[in-house]
């Protein structure tokens, strides 16, 4: 078979990298299609953790998942393990058909903390007697270092490196690790980590583009440095388990990603800021940011209104005044493509059409847009979101919420006349929130939508039999499709 026709099947079969059943009956295909297959699964052997409860069956894939490991590990280090009472070795073994280790490209320790506890106690006879929590952990200790030696010393390359608990060893000082170690390009890591780890890791991982860390809740000086030493870290994610402490202003590693800021395209903070935000008038190549609650810090608004951001195309941002957002969108340089505002505040009817008029100037790609209607019956807003569907051609996706809730009594037939006559040819789904039209006027713009002969995605709140017998209708004669009701949480 033609080296073309083998890259051909690697493409393919790893689009199944999720899918281990499918994979695993490629793998019984025939030769050529298992060495393809094994090197796809051994990539990160560690996710399978993820996806088992540790029941009966789960316990014997994870026996049946080290009893590899173990029988690779080299001679020195069985004799170690079981000089030291820890005989997990199978007593009858046929010599596995590759080395799996040398495909491993991601190391997760906190996985291997997890799983060789459970392992030893259960499948070493001498272990089991072991009452002393001191020795089980020596035990565990010896198991898990030889473990990570032929890890470290086996792999062709580690790719990406998961360090998320508090009870890990230096690793880094194993034999290979510098030449295992010196290609990490992704790092997922808490704050509880010894900064000691970090110090290691930052003489020998200079290349580490995507960095994600949990609980972002106290400062740590080993991974501000390790955060600093990199040459070209492109991806920041901080998400949080607990966010209790928002007043929390994680000052170290801001200001080392401001250092990083050269290279920095992807920043998400969605789940909590911690970060004080005249960070981002330094991020001028940022391609997408993610920005939740950061309404305790001193100054927020005020400093996010100052950020300089003129390559960002991706905005998703939550509690967050509708004037510091209008601030942000100006800030850019016309590249903007998705616009997502969750539980935005400050309404007011200067700050809704500010917020129209930033779109309007400033996303002439827009793809993707959450846009409010303040309601308060002026012509001039009216004449903004025309403005702003005339403009936006490219416009696929728009999510419309009305602020003024009090005045749901009242039409709004006014707008959607305009989203009838003006809505751009590539606007394909309309996500619609507190806004209250007449029936005739409904009909009046499903017949303007039918002229199109592009079915609409509909999503409409609005418990009225008369508006579901219309929807259904146009539904029956495809002019609506995928209609659903959803409820008040959408975005």
């Amino acid at each position: 078979m033609s080296k073309f026709t083998v890259d051909c099947l690697y493409v393919i079969l790893k689009e199944l990298k999720r899918d281990f059943r499918s994979l695993h009956s490629c793998l019984l295909v025939n030769r050529l299609w298992c060495k393809i297959v094994v090197p796809i699964l051994w990539r990160n052997p560690w996710k399978f953790y993820e996806f088992v409860e540790f029941t009966k069956r789960d316990q014997k894939f994870l026996k049946s998942f080290y009893k590899i490991l173990i029988l690779l590990l080299p001679p020195e280090s069985k004799e170690l393990l079981i000089n030291n009472g820890i005989n997990i070795f199978p007593t009858s073994f046929k010599k596995p058909l590759f080395n799996y280790v040398y495909f491993i490209k991601s190391l997760n320790i906190y996985v291997i903390n997890q799983t060789t506890q459970k392992l030893i106690v259960n499948e070493s006879p001498i272990v089991k007697q072991v009452t002393d929590n001191s020795q089980l952990n020596y035990h565990k200790f010896l198991f898990e270092q030889e473990i990570l030696k032929l890890i470290i010393s086996q792999s062709q390359g580690l790719k990406h490196l998961s360090l998320d608990n508090d009870n890990i060893k230096q690793f880094y000082y194993l034999p290979g690790a510098k030449e295992c170690l010196t290609g990490l390009a992704s790092l997922t890591c808490g704050l509880e980590v010894d900064p000691l780890i970090f110090y290691g890791l930052s003489q020998i991982c200079r290349n580490i583009k995507k960095l994600r860390i949990y609980d972002c809740l106290t400062e740590n000086d080993g991974l501000t440095s390790l955060i600093i030493a990199q040459k070209n870290l492109q991806y920041f994610i901080c998400e949080f388990d607990r966010f209790d402490y928002r007043h929390f202003v994680c000052k170290g590693i801001g200001n080392a990603l401001v250092k990083q800021a050269h290279s920095l395209k992807y920043f998400d903070s969605f789940d909590g800021v911690t970060f004080h935000p005249s960070i981002f008038k330094n991020f001028v190549n940022l391609r997408e940011l993610k920005l939740g609650d950061g309404s305790l810090i001193r100054d927020y608004d005020l400093h996010l209104q100052q950020a300089m951001l003129p390559s960002l195309q991706y905005l998703e941002i939550g509690w967050t005044s509708l004037y510091t957002i209008a601030k942000i969108i100006q800030s850019t340089k016309g590249d903007l493509v998705e616009i997502r505002v969750i539980a935005g505040q400050n309404f007011t009817k200067k700050n809704t059409k500010m917020y129209l008029q930033s779109i309007t100037k400033n996303c002439p790609k827009l793809k993707m847009a959450t846009l409010f209607y303040y309601g308060d019956k002026d012509e001039s807003e009216i004449k903004e979101f025309k403005k702003l569907l005339t403009t936006c051609l490219f416009l696929e996706h728009m999510v419309l919420i009305r602020y003024k809730e009090h005045g749901l009594k009242d039409y709004d037939n006014e707008l959607l006349d305009v989203l009838g006559n003006h809505a751009p040819i590539s606007l394909k789904s309309i996500q619609i929130q507190n806004l209250c039209f007449s029936p005739e006027s409904l009909v009046d713009f499903f017949e303007k939508w039918k002229q199109r002969k592009i079915p609409l995605s509909f999503y409409y709140i609005y418990d009225d039999d008369i508006f579901k017998n219309i929807i259904s209708e146009y539904i029956r004669e495809g002019v609506i499709k995928d209609f659903k009701e959803v409820d008040d949480e959408f975005y």
